[in-house]
């Protein structure tokens, strides 16, 4: 029932609307229908339909009015539908699904569900990227593809220096050491390399070439809506080939020169006397023109984080530069990077959101997304996801024709984080290092839970269920990580969705549980480093120094006994 109050407020608003009809100076403004709108504003609908003019005029006069507080026009917002590139095989359960939406329920068909994936495909309606963002990918080199645009592969440089000019062999398999090409030639290793260089091979696992770059570069950047084969996280960014690694893995040295380089600083080639480093630099390669925002490690070493690795990052951080590392696939301890301190450690998952059978779990990595899952473990028949579809390479020694393949491993999850990372910078170009990774971490999903599965521990090390303390602060979520760069580009403080919990509790689940542990219990340290890897999974072994002195940081080489590098 209407009080006294609400009947005086009442008429000072009928008397303030009757002023308003007799001064705005529009003849008919009183035939108009009046309907409310929200707590205290009008709807105005017209006889007739207005002209754009007479719109204008009508919205500029009742603005003026000192009875009224603003003026907008009633217009219809379009759906915001879902971008959808025309490359072939980017939709449907068998294609792209690590780029599509996140969706899914317990009651759809695995193939049908996608709760660990990043939803690259929603951000897309905020950026598809920019090309001043560049995303160093330090890797094995990479392969032409058709899939990929030459406008956005950045001239490079290849940082594998082991070539013996005498005996024409070594770990570049180039023809030479340091240059310019970052190509990648292949980096297989036979029965053949074994026979004639036991010293320098015979540790090395027989293997075709892995294109492990070509792949983790497709992730990134695989030229996208161009009508041809597959998409890539950002459309417009830019990649720098960095070639690091070649038969049997990756030296230290050339990393760790990879990186600084890739990040725009100055790398020593050769002193002016080899004996003496404190006779200045004879020989400086050329400065990188385009230094990256991003540097991408999809390989790791079974070891703690050093001194080297650790003044290298920091160099790269103050000058805003994230390093993004893949765990590794050992179902153990994150390898080396991505155990350093400020590097981006990112494991794998399952599509439905669980950790992978073979991803690196603890406290060291930051971040988890989707690297594929295998059918190794005991529950993999039942729970594998077929991997990620992207670009690859036909030769089984040198470069052939490009191609695809689906993928598998944490390797493939790191470049997740990077092309992101790139998409961030295209919304706000003058975020810092910290703030990238916060945007990531803060933005990120909760992880899934399960009343079936367990969680990840020394334990029970292969499929589980992820925590904070084990696979980083939450699934990584591409729109809304774009949604916190907005945020700061505009002042405000970012607010993360109340997002819903998801339980994780199917078909599937249940009858894997039935089978027993997916992995035996491991210790919960650093992998075996000659423990075989799941085919086409990431995060490998490199090699560590014979020798590193603590405050000169000088790398002593020791016997060439390079670990192998994990393929995928």
């Amino acid at each position: 029932m209407e009080g006294a109050a609400d009947t005086a407020r009442r008429q000072r608003h009928s008397q303030r609307w009757q002023a308003l009809v007799q001064g705005a100076g529009l003849q008919g403004l009183s035939d108009w229908q009046i309907e409310p709108v929200g707590a205290a504003s009008q709807l105005l609908r017209p006889p007739a339909t207005l002209t754009a003019a007479q719109a204008a005029e009508w919205k500029a006069r009742l603005a003026a009015r000192p009875e009224v507080a603003w003026v907008e026009e009633d217009v219809r917002e379009p759906l915001q539908q879902a971008i959808v590139p025309n490359d072939p095989w980017f939709e449907g359960a068998s294609g792209q699904w690590w780029l599509q939406a996140v969706s899914g329920s317990n009651s759809l068909p695995l193939a049908d569900r996608r709760r660990g994936v990043p939803g690259a495909q929603s951000a897309w309606r905020q950026t598809t990227g920019r090309n001043q963002d560049v995303v160093a990918v330090l890797d094995t080199g990479v392969t032409a593809h058709p899939d990929l645009s030459s406008q956005r592969l950045l001239p490079g440089y290849d940082f594998v220096s082991d070539w013996d000019t005498r005996l024409s062999r070594g770990f570049a398999n180039d023809g030479d050491g340091r240059d310019a090409d970052p190509s990648d030639p292949g980096d297989w290793v036979s029965a053949e390399d074994q026979a004639l260089d036991p010293a320098r091979y015979g540790s090395c696992p027989l293997s075709t070439s892995s294109w492990h770059g070509t792949g983790v570069v497709g992730v990134v950047a695989a030229a996208t809506h161009n009508s041809l084969g597959v998409a890539g996280l950002t459309w417009q960014g830019r990649v720098l080939p960095v070639r690091v690694a070649g038969k049997c893995g990756a030296s230290v040295r050339d990393i760790i020169d990879g990186m600084r380089w890739a990040a725009g600083l100055a790398v020593c080639q050769r002193w002016a006397q080899p004996q003496d480093p404190g006779s200045g630099c004879a020989a400086w390669l050329p400065l990188n023109p385009t230094p990256a925002r991003v540097v991408n490690i999809s390989f790791g070493g079974p070891a703690a984080c050093h001194a080297e690795y650790q003044a290298a990052v920091d160099e790269l951080w103050q000058r805003g530069v994230v390093v993004v590392a893949a765990a590794g696939n050992q179902h153990a301890d994150p390898a080396r990077p991505a155990n350093c301190n400020k590097v981006l450690g990112v494991t794998a998952l399952n599509r439905d959101g669980f950790k992978a059978s073979y991803a690196n779990f603890g406290p060291a990595v930051r971040l988890a997304t989707v690297g594929g899952d295998d059918t190794g473990g005991t529950w993999g028949r039942l729970l594998a996801d077929g991997g990620l579809l992207t670009l690859h390479n036909e030769g089984t020694q040198s470069p052939a024709a490009g191609s695809y393949g689906r993928l598998v491993g944490t390797s493939f999850a790191a470049p997740m984080a990077s092309g992101t990372l790139a998409l961030m910078l295209a919304v706000h170009p003058a975020l810092s290092a910290s703030e990238l990774v916060e945007g990531l971490q803060l933005s990120a999903r909760p992880h899934v839970g399960s009343r079936l599965m367990r969680a990840c521990s020394a334990a029970n090390p292969g499929r589980c269920l992820c925590t904070t303390q084990t696979c980083g602060a939450g699934i990584l979520d591409t729109e809304q990580a774009l949604s916190y760069a907005r945020a700061r580009a505009q002042g405000q403080a970012y607010q993360a969705p109340q997002w819903p919990w998801v339980e994780l509790d199917t078909p599937e689940l249940e009858q894997a549980v039935a089978l027993g542990p997916d992995r035996e219990p491991t210790a919960g340290t650093a992998p075996n480093p000659n423990s075989a890897a799941p085919a086409s999974s990431g995060g490998g072994g490199i090699a560590g120094p014979a020798l590193l002195l603590l405050g000169w940081a000088l790398l002593f080489a020791g016997a060439p006994a390079q670990r192998p590098l994990r393929r995928g």
